[in-house]
């Protein structure tokens, strides 16, 4: 099989979630994000769906590993933030070891040439990934906040705070006034 065999919808789907990632990558522009994901999986030389799969995951918490090594080398990234960070890229990096150490097993199989085991089942992220990836999100979106409004982050960090508390008193106020506007049932 080659990445030309799959049906053009399949492969998207796929490689989404790392197109997604080097989107700014390549400068904003979809077609090259796209180009570029498929480059960086047909170094893996995928010969099956879950090869394939298995690139997509290596590639996808490598770039979100990095990333998030990146963030927490950052000068104003607070502490505790930039502890969490490094401790998140540990985590995904070890995923995308896994993920490696899975796609090696899969080759050698090719290469003696047993028939190709059915699909394992996808694995569910680690909770440790999960948070890993949240908090790589929510850091791009603070910095980005940071950028725009020329403040540090760890002033955009506190200003979006206080903006969370506010909404969420806002949200309880408005609920305990709907309750007391609502008539008790009789």
């Amino acid at each position: 099989m080659t990445l030309h065999d799959l049906p053009d919808a399949l492969l998207k789907a796929i490689l989404r979630p790392l197109a997604t990632l080097l989107y700014a990558a390549a400068n904003n522009d979809p077609d090259a994000a796209w180009k570029a994901a498929l480059q960086t999986v047909t170094l893996h030389d995928p010969h099956s769906i879950a090869e394939l799969r298995l690139a997509v995951r290596i590639e996808t918490f490598s770039i979100q590993a990095n990333e998030a090594a990146a963030q927490a080398g950052t000068p104003d990234m607070p502490l505790l933030r930039a502890i969490r960070l490094r401790s998140g890229a540990v985590a995904l990096s070890r995923e995308a070891e896994k993920a490696e150490h899975r796609l090696e097993k899969l080759r050698s199989a090719r290469h003696q040439g047993a028939p190709e085991p059915a699909e394992p089942p996808q694995e569910a992220e680690t909770a440790s990934v999960q948070r890993a990836t949240a908090l790589v999100a929510d850091t791009r979106k603070i910095a980005a906040y940071a950028a725009s409004h020329g403040l540090s982050f760890g002033q955009a960090l506190k200003q979006r705070n206080r903006e969370q508390r506010l909404a969420e008193r806002q949200a309880k106020q408005a609920a305990r006034l709907q309750s007391m506007a609502t008539p008790a049932p009789a």
